[in-house]
């Protein structure tokens, strides 16, 4: 398997590296650092450079990742050894700031690591040897080696391994090898070479400002991964074959992921017969493949060209160097004379930037290609292609996706292929392509699932190759690959943890002729790994109104919901059902709460009132003379007493609080169709009852049924959105009624009658809008939801204050919870069952994005200062979930 074991041997020896450097709590500054890594044996495929200084302790404690990686028993060792030997007064001074080496060494069944230590000051192997055998009395016994005058091993009563230790030149080894330390102070031996110590110190400065550093030995990388695996190398593995030169990273830390980015340089004298190496004189291209990866990608290698025609003239260059160019040019030749097509311009100028060699959990493998536009790409393919189903073809020559895009491509000699949007998908079976159109249909795709959309926030925007792997999708097929001895250590959960890590990543982008890389690595947060529900609670069918929290009692809480059955339930906020109710249809518009605890609200065909206990309050529920259309608005009178007004169509209809018909307000008609809820707003001591019509008329009434204006759209303008009342007491002439037409533009409607628009965008045929207070100001916010964006706009000067793209569609408005200060914090689903919560400053709100049904609801819930979710996972349930 190609692609999991790039990046796993990576994380594999970064992680162990990071995890020894915590418990030795060693670092340096780089005053004799050439003269300490001449000694390193030339097989170190990886090396790790840190600082002996306590604030590197600091940052990395209670760090999960390693021991995850490291494991129980050597994290015990190492936190033995750093306590009694390497923080005491003999040896701390020596090595206080100073850098020091972790090199990782494979044989055939581990992987060995050599500590390399520069001492400040010079001290003889003979004194150092006895300020070692000071440190071990009462622990332990250090013995001199019979063959070497430099190597002693050593061995402590508490841990069940011996160490070897080694001093010259003032430089210290430790190892558990003794055959490695023997090689690194044998003058005969072969050590890191000269081109790469010249490459190290390059980056000197760099590294210096770092926490950590990874190093790469590009030579040597190939022999590492080959070392883990039990089969021959696959396809990609093979892509770092004669790959020389080397990597040099810095860490950024995060608490839950390994996150490394430096510079990666290559040795150009052998560089050119290396397919990665083309990809160096390409720009990083910010890459949409991933948006059709199937849910059960296990791993993949993904490319990206800024420049498809100068690619391909130095792939041609390889297979020409390769051998390989005669043989293909003569099937081009003979297509071209059979079929009468020229392969550059049928084919070759229709390819997209962006290509995939793509492993499934099933272990069967597809290849994605994006293409310019499929359906002229379709009709060129007929020619060379012939048809399998109604959507699936099959190439009649072999080897073309090879002679387009490389080695990745090598596995597809003659495959069958499917398009989906501008995307051709191959395969080598018939049925792997048929379940991925299905799986793309019904929205099993990668990019919507949870861990995906985490880790895709560590990787880099932009990149021209990536390696990635999907640790929960890939551990069978790791398992398989791996040799017994690397097995072992994966399936250990006692001891180590690798199946908390989500995913694992490789990134390359073209530099200079060279390359930027990053490495990336999720791990599961503790908020995620241990996210469990409060409480569930039954429901009889899916959940159709989003739950909402009311006062109970003075001090207490209760939650309503409705279900697509019509019924409505209150839990305690413990979960337990308080009382259901069938109701005469789903509720329209908005709950509202009256002083005395009771719930109001409208179906289409009746008015109901509900005390806490969920009995209906006297005389209710009330029979509509009119159907409504819409919810609710409450105008609240005095405190004793409220007016109820209901859009039905062309009139609204007028009620109080305890259900008695307003005679002023019947037969009160407009013209046009009301859109949503009636607003109410209090403006120059005025209280205004507010209804917007399809047509662009603009109704202000007073609470008594009065027609205090019509406000009329200049234009011919459709509307069906939702509006929103701003009033601003410091400037009146600026209060407005905002909304849009269908084409989208914003359309604000001014009490003084004044009328303006303004485009804030292009939107689909079916945004959404709304406004709501987010930021806290006295001007609620203009939200935008559309297709696969939310934007979020200053009302008063339509700066946008903040954006998302998701990764599939939105579905159904926005939704608002309140929070603190009267403002709200917006939630979003998509069409992938995924739920999202935005802050003021829109960021995604701690703990989401959660997987669920809508609606939900989030915030407040027992008093007790923390934010709940309620949400339904499989529709019958109602869940809460603690998030902060």
């Amino acid at each position: 398997m190609r692609k999991l074991i790039i990046i796993t041997s990576i994380l594999f020896v970064a992680v162990i590296a990071a995890a020894i450097l915590y418990f030795t709590s060693l670092q340096s500054n780089s005053r004799n650092q050439n003269n300490a890594l001449a000694y390193i044996p030339a097989d170190a495929a990886f090396l790790v450079s840190f600082q002996n200084d306590k604030s590197f302790y600091n940052i990395f404690n209670d760090f999960k990742i390693f021991e995850a990686i490291l494991g129980k028993e050597t994290q015990h060792e190492l936190s033995y050894l750093h306590k009694q030997f390497l923080k005491s007064p003999d040896f701390s001074e020596p090595t206080t700031k100073q850098t020091l080496y972790f090199s990782f060494h494979p044989t055939k069944d581990r992987i060995n690591w050599l500590l390399t230590i520069p001492f400040k000051t010079k001290l003889t192997p003979e004194n150092a040897a006895s300020m070692l055998q000071k440190n071990l009395e009462g622990v332990g016994t250090i013995t001199a080696d019979s063959t070497s005058s430099y190597l002693y091993s050593i061995k402590i009563r508490a841990l069940d391994n011996s160490f070897y230790v080694a001093f010259r030149s003032g430089v210290a080894f430790f190892s558990h090898q003794r055959d490695l330390i023997a090689r690194a102070t044998d003058d005969k031996a072969t050590h890191l070479s000269a081109d790469f110590l010249q490459e190290l110190a390059k980056n000197g400065h760099k590294n210096d400002n770092s926490i950590l550093n990874l190093h790469l030995n590009h030579s040597e990388v190939f022999k590492f991964v080959n070392n883990l695996i039990r089969t021959k190398p696959g396809n990609n593995i093979q892509l770092l074959e004669g790959l020389k030169g080397m990597s040099s990273l810095n860490m950024n830390f995060k608490s839950d992921a390994l996150m490394f980015s430096g510079l990666s340089s290559m040795d150009h004298a052998t560089a050119k017969g290396n397919y990665l190496s083309i990809y160096a004189k390409q720009s990083a291209v910010e890459g949409e493949l991933k948006r059709v990866l199937p849910a059960n990608t296990a791993a993949y290698a993904a490319f990206a060209l800024s420049n498809y025609k100068g690619f391909h003239q130095e792939l041609t260059e390889l297979l020409k160097k390769r051998n390989q160019l005669n043989r293909i040019n003569d099937q081009l030749a003979l297509i071209k004379s059979s079929k009468k097509i020229d392969l550059d311009t049928a084919l070759l100028n229709q390819w997209g930037n962006e290509f995939a060699s793509i492993e499934l959990n099933t272990r069967e493998t597809l290849g994605i290609i994006k293409v310019k536009d499929s359906l002229i790409f379709e009709r060129n393919m007929e020619k060379l292609t012939t048809a399998v189903t109604e959507d699936i073809r099959r190439f009649d020559n072999s080897n073309l996706l090879y002679y387009s895009f490389g080695d990745p491509m090598l596995p597809f000699q003659r495959p069958y292929f499917t398009l989906i949007n501008n995307y051709l998908i191959c395969a080598n079976t018939i049925s792997t392509l048929q379940q991925l159109r299905k799986q793309y249909e019904e929205k099993q795709l990668l990019i919507n699932t949870i861990p995906f959309i985490e880790f895709s926030r560590l990787q880099a925007n932009k990149s021209n190759v990536t390696f990635f792997i999907h640790n929960e999708n890939a551990k069978l097929n790791i398992k398989r690959l791996l040799k017994p001895a690397f097995e072992k250590v994966y399936n250990d959960t006692a001891n180590f943890n690798f199946k908390d890590f989500q995913a694992f990543s490789f990134q390359l982008s073209g530099y200079n002729g060279n390359f930027y890389s990053n490495l990336s690595a999720k791990y599961l947060s503790a908020d995620k790994s241990n996210l469990q529900a409060e409480w569930v609670a039954d429901l009889s069918s899916e959940i159709a109104y989003p739950p909402s929290v009311w006062t109970y009692t003075d001090s207490t809480n209760f939650i309503v919901t409705q279900d697509k059955s019509n019924r409505l339930y209150a839990f305690s906020t413990e979960g337990k059902e308080l009382w259901r109710t069938s109701l005469s249809g789903p509720i329209l518009g908005p709950i509202s709460q009256l002083p005395d605890k009771s719930l109001v609200f409208n179906t289409a065909e009746r008015l109901y009132r509900f005390a806490p206990s969920g009995s209906p309050m006297f005389g209710f529920p009330i029979v509509l003379n009119h159907p409504a259309t819409a919810g609710m608005a409450l105008f609240r009178v005095n405190k004793d007493y409220e007016k109820i007004f209901i859009p039905a169509e062309q009139r609204i209809l007028g009620y109080d609080s305890n259900g008695k018909e307003l005679p002023e307000w019947k037969n009160k008609t407009v013209k046009g169709h009301i859109l949503f809820n009636l607003k109410t707003a209090l403006l120059e001591d005025f209280n205004y009852v507010i209804a917007l019509t399809s047509s662009g008329q603009v109704y202000l009434f007073n609470h008594n049924g009065n027609l205090v204006s019509l406000l009329e759209s200049t234009g011919n303008d459709v509307f069906r959105n939702n509006f929103g009342v701003e009033t601003n007491p410091s400037d009146q002439s600026e209060s407005r009624i905002v909304t849009t037409d269908t084409s989208g533009m914003l359309v604000s409607f001014y009490f003084d009658k004044r009328q303006t628009k303004t485009s804030l965008g292009k939107w689909t045929e079916n945004f959404h809008f709304a406004t709501e207070n987010i930021q806290g100001d006295s001007i609620p916010e203009l939200i935008f939801a559309d297709d696969r964006q939310l934007y979020a706009y200053s009302s008063k000067d339509s700066t946008l204050l903040f954006s998302h793209n998701f990764n599939t569609e939105i579905a159904g408005p926005p939704l608002f919870f309140p929070s603190a200060n009267k403002t709200h914090t917006i939630g979003i689903t998509t069409n992938a069952k995924l739920l999202y919560v935005f802050e003021d400053d829109g960021s995604i709100a701690k703990g989401f994005p959660l997987e669920g049904y809508a609606p939900f609801y989030f915030g407040g819930l027992k008093n007790d200062g923390h934010r709940y979710a309620l949400i339904s996972k499989d529709g019958r349930k109602l869940a809460a979930y603690k998030l902060d």
